[in-house]
């Protein structure tokens, strides 16, 4: 059977090389110093590191680490996801499913077992995968954030940083943060009674003038029209289920 991930121990990591398959290193004994396309990464024994097909990337690690070649992706699955480094918590299920897949490699390295602990190990990766800077926006939407602060999460100058986004996202980091703003004030105004004014500040617009421009020009009306139309829809849709009550009860 081919192998789909090959689980290696290693005792040092030296030089300059890059590989064919992607890359998962954990280093079990102490923090691993690794640059990657020349960026700059420090890796913890609670961490896992992927390297992507193809790039060159070069570390000085003595010590015990566990590695994963995926040389195969499960069926179904692209690369695309995984085609930039990225730095995740080792961590539940993922620190479980990993020693699982090892214990089940070392009974029977032809078992089929281990392609569905993969596709599962692969799902936990894909859940757990999201850049510092991007979750950084989710998590504090609310405050204050300017792209240099996000450039120097990733480590990345503002300019490489910029088109780096863009090519994770597909917009702007100034626009996604205006767009997850708008997204969670459509939760508030929907679900709750607070004003626009009180609203605007809790998703980070200290000008209700500024929030409003900002929902106006994604969504294409004013959060007080938003609001009212969706208030409009909600009462349409209790008056059809009332009405789909009145008809059972009839019948």
């Amino acid at each position: 059977m081919k192998k789909i991930i090959d689980i290696r121990m290693f005792n040092e990591c030296r030089g300059a090389h890059l590989h064919d398959f992607i890359q998962l290193m954990v280093p079990l004994e102490k923090s691993m110093w690794i640059n990657i396309e020349g960026q700059e990464y420090y890796v913890t024994p609670q961490e896992l590191c992927l390297v992507p097909v193809g790039a060159t990337h070069e570390c000085n690690f003595y010590g015990r680490m566990l590695v994963l070649n995926m040389t195969e992706l499960p069926e179904g699955e692209k690369e695309d996801f995984f085609k930039y480094p990225f730095i995740i918590s080792m961590r539940g299920q993922i620190v479980q499913l990993v020693q699982l897949i090892q214990s089940e490699l070392k009974q029977n390295p032809d078992s089929t077992s281990v392609r569905f602990l993969y596709q599962y190990l692969y799902n936990k990766l894909v859940e757990n995968f999201e850049p510092e800077s991007i979750r950084y926006i989710h998590e504090h939407y609310d405050l204050p954030i300017t792209v240099e602060q996000l450039a120097e999460m990733e480590c990345y100058n503002v300019t490489y940083y910029n088109d780096w986004f863009k090519r994770q996202t597909g917009s702007s980091p100034g626009m996604f943060l205006r767009q997850t703003r708008v997204r969670k004030a459509k939760e508030l105004l929907i679900n709750t009674n607070y004003s626009v004014t009180r609203i605007a500040m809790m998703v980070g617009y200290s000008c209700n003038s500024t929030f409003t421009r900002a929902f106006r020009n994604i969504t294409n009306m004013t959060p007080k029209a938003y609001r009212r139309q969706m208030s409009m829809i909600k009462k349409h849709q209790l008056d059809l289920k009332k009405q789909d009550l009145k008809n059972q009860q009839v019948i």
